[in-house]
């Protein structure tokens, strides 16, 4: 008897997106699915232009914003050949209108653990009809429990996610989108088992607040919580065992004295970053950040007394931006940087979709600006990654302006 061929399922993995694939996977391998397909892995430009793309294929993408262009050329080129080409990831999760205008057939919008098992539950019945799948409500727990980062498909092992969501909505940021949500210490146990169990040595934690892990809405940071946690993972005996740094970083008025012991105790960085985003009040005020520039003050010290180096993190370019402003948050930098010795890195600000700003143009720094940044740069005191940001926002407003003039349209 004739055996039936499997459906392809081709997953494209970039630089970008190899960290959101691998729970994915693992759900459908949780629940038998992924036998039921011929999974295939493309992690390289030149693979990807040699295949040849059939009608009965499925392309895979997972991206965030800024490289919506890269991926906006590839499917132009294959969308002809019938194949159902699919997208997820945090663009799609805050707007769909522009990635379905972008060549997107479906579009996993949330949390994807449960929706993607949907998903391909819907393809094994050949019963695809809906356009968006969405995370179901009260789901987005119980899926950050049930399925690990690690996959038999992936050589890749993410960092596991211990907090997604945020208690905040700042307005340069798109996490709020999804209620706060922890995974448990038996869930963290079990990743730590397969860790332990394929001799590796680094561990280290995906939160967007660090210091809020287990904590509830409106209140302090549960330091015996994270306590717990660090305790948990230092049993395993890892060689390093990092908290507190990307991608788990701190906010400002969640720092104490007593939190900075523990990880003093337990992590084996002496290095931890700091999301400040401004240094002004009043610009800490309107982006909904919920502490002020005496916060960061205040967490660099008691970070630098109890014997860790600061990375601190800033955005420049916000909408309305001034120069004024930003020469106030430059000054700031070089201050903070001669007393506490602190590192800074400069990011440059990027609409997200489903943000407060998700619609607003940039500042775009001035030539003279540009200059006193490098300057800093080469001074040694603050790394420039807004070099890049502001090259990937121009990129992202001239292909958007070319291609789907009505959504440029939309900023202001």
């Amino acid at each position: 008897m004739r055996k039936t061929k499997k459906r392809r399922i081709f997953f494209r993995v970039f630089p970008f997106n190899r960290l959101s694939y691998p729970v994915l996977l693992k759900a459908w391998e949780c629940s038998k699915i992924d036998r039921e397909f011929d999974i295939k892995i493309i992690d390289r430009d030149d693979i990807f232009k040699k295949i040849d793309f059939k009608k009965d294929d499925v392309l895979l993408y997972s991206f965030m914003t800024p490289f919506l262009p890269l991926i906006h050329n590839e499917i132009a080129a294959i969308k002809s050949s019938g194949a159902l080409i699919v997208a997820g990831g945090p663009h799609v999760s805050g707007e769909q209108d522009l990635a379905f205008a972008a060549g997107f057939d479906i579009l996993f919008v949330g949390a994807g653990e449960d929706s993607f098992l949907r998903f391909g539950r819907d393809l094994l019945d050949n019963n695809i009809e809906k356009e968006k799948y969405h995370s179901r409500p009260g789901r987005e727990n119980s899926n950050l429990n049930d399925y690990l980062p690690i996959s038999k498909y992936l050589k890749t092992i993410p960092p596991i996610e211990i907090m997604r969501g945020c208690f905040r909505k700042c307005k340069y940021c798109g996490t709020g989108l999804q209620d706060v949500h922890f995974r448990s210490l038996n869930s963290i146990r079990s990743y730590l088992d397969e860790m332990k169990q394929k001799k590796l040595k680094r561990v280290n934690f995906i939160s967007p607040s660090a210091l809020e892990y287990e904590a509830k809405k409106g209140k302090p940071a549960p330091v015996e919580k994270i306590e717990k946690l660090l305790q948990l993972v230092q049993s395993y005996e890892f060689k390093f065992l990092e908290y507190g740094i990307f991608p788990s970083e701190i906010r400002p008025d969640t720092l104490s004295d007593e939190s900075m012991k523990v990880l003093k105790k337990y992590v084996s960085n002496r290095a931890i970053t700091i999301g400040a985003q401004s240094s002004l009040d009043s610009r800490l005020k309107e982006l909904g950040r919920e502490h002020n520039t005496a916060d960061i003050i205040k967490a660099v010290e008691i970070a630098k007394a109890n014997d860790f180096t600061v990375n601190l993190d800033f955005i420049l370019g916000f909408p309305d931006e001034t120069t004024e402003e930003r020469a106030l948050t430059i000054e700031f930098i070089k201050k903070i940087t001669g007393r506490y010795r602190v590192k800074t890195q400069l990011h440059f600000f990027f609409p997200l979709p489903g943000s407060g700003y998700g619609y607003r143009f940039p500042s775009f720094l001035t030539l003279s600006e540009k200059e006193n940044l490098l300057k800093l740069k080469k001074d040694g005191i603050c790394r420039a990654g807004w070099i890049d940001n502001e090259k990937q926002v121009i990129r992202y407003f001239n292909w958007l302006e070319r291609h789907f003039p009505g959504y440029y349209s939309r900023y202001h």
